[in-house]
């Protein structure tokens, strides 16, 4: 729990099961709620980079609504692009490195979201640093 604390930003991949996310990742995301009395409380503010993996399209995206969705609920950003893979065409070599380059391109791009949003984030935080929302 104080890793997902005070990282700056998150990633959460997940196998999909019957068009769900494992039951496991799950489970953690709900261990989460050890974290409601900081003073920023779940992921508040955090971007979260999603990525499910299926034996089909489908399923993939499925995940990813349930990832974004849980994900809001615990107060943070997902960001614009979910990686739904499918695992019946995308194969990986065995140091992990992605071999389909129209997967490996939106994997680079969910990378490059989460450093923007995470780099506004901690520009907000700094001291002189106008906090107060846009709104207020």
């Amino acid at each position: 729990m104080e890793v997902m604390a005070s990282a700056d930003a998150l990633i959460l991949a997940t196998p999909t099961y019957h068009g769900g996310m494992s039951g496991l990742v799950k489970n953690a995301l709900d261990y989460a709620e050890d974290l409601r009395g900081r003073r920023a409380p779940y992921f508040s503010g955090r971007p979260v980079g999603l990525i499910a993996l299926a034996q089909g399209a489908q399923g993939g995206a499925s995940a990813l609504a349930s990832l974004r969705t849980t994900v809001h609920a615990l107060r943070g950003w997902p960001t614009p692009l979910g990686v739904a893979v499918d695992t019946s065409r995308t194969r990986f070599d065995p140091d992990g490195r992605c071999q389909d380059p129209h997967i490996q391109s939106q994997l680079e791009i969910l990378a490059s979201q989460l450093v923007d949003f995470a780099s506004c984030r901690t520009v907000r935080s700094l001291p002189g640093a106008n906090t107060e929302p846009a709104w207020a």
